[in-house]
């Protein structure tokens, strides 16, 4: 036998003699979806319809915030929402945009902790609350402003949950930079709306309309433009 012949016959049966390897973790199928904000999304696609189905009153308000949110400021008796309607709608925000903040930093080095979601929620529903009642008083109009906040809140769970569910289906969407990016894409599209909305709702109040402007743009404008810079940003870092 040769010597290029044996150093073949050596190291073949170096290659072929695994019991010295130990076992290792089983590794997850690459396509396999991530459950976590896979849940989370499709339990406020079910809420939607549950809200549709069983709260006529509040789904009617949440359609008026972003078609005519001038009628969110007169409401009768036939028009109050019921209070577990309000709470599903709040939750409908609350598990949305925390599954987008998961599927955006899901393998970014930035990381962001689970009540950060509750922290904004609570922060823009306190700022439009103190600031509302100091400019308009306790009127219609300032119940309509932290009203259409809360509707604004689910409007972007919903958009998001909905792209949640695709990108966590589509690995090729999932493992790229689609995910974060359309993450904040839609993050800013209803955060533009959600002030447009908020301008047309300030439009239409007849009282002290000189403070209104003057909130609507440095406040109003203001915290859009913040958090649109910011989750770009985030993004820009993380990936």
């Amino acid at each position: 036998m040769s010597e290029k012949q044996g150093f073949t016959v050596k190291n073949s049966n170096a290659v072929c003699d695994l019991s010295g390897m130990r076992d290792g973790n089983v590794l997850a199928p690459w396509s396999a979806p991530d459950q976590a904000p896979l849940v989370l999304a499709v339990g406020v696609l079910v809420g939607f319809w549950l809200l549709l189905a069983g709260f006529g009153r509040e789904a009617q308000r949440l359609k008026w915030a972003w078609t005519r949110p001038r009628n969110l400021t007169t409401r009768n008796a036939s028009e109050t929402p019921q209070t577990m309607g309000v709470v599903l709608n709040c939750a409908l925000g609350l598990f949305g945009i925390w599954a987008g903040l998961i599927v955006s930093f899901r393998s970014s080095a930035v990381t962001m902790p689970w009540w950060s979601v509750f922290a904004w929620m609570a922060a823009a529903w306190t700022l439009r609350k103190v600031t509302g009642r100091v400019i308009l008083g306790a009127g219609d109009t300032a119940s309509a402003w932290v009203e259409i906040s809360r509707h604004n809140q689910t409007w972007m769970g919903m958009a998001l949950a909905a792209w949640c569910v695709v990108a966590c289906m589509n690995p090729y969407v999932m493992h790229g930079a689609f995910a974060p990016w359309g993450v904040v894409t839609l993050f800013v599209l209803t955060m533009v709306i959600s002030a447009i909305r908020t301008t047309q709702l300030l439009n239409s109040a007849r009282q002290q309309r000189v403070v209104g402007i003057l909130y609507l743009c440095v406040l109003e404008w203001s915290w859009t433009l913040f958090w649109i810079l910011w989750s770009v940003r985030a993004v820009f870092r993380g990936h």
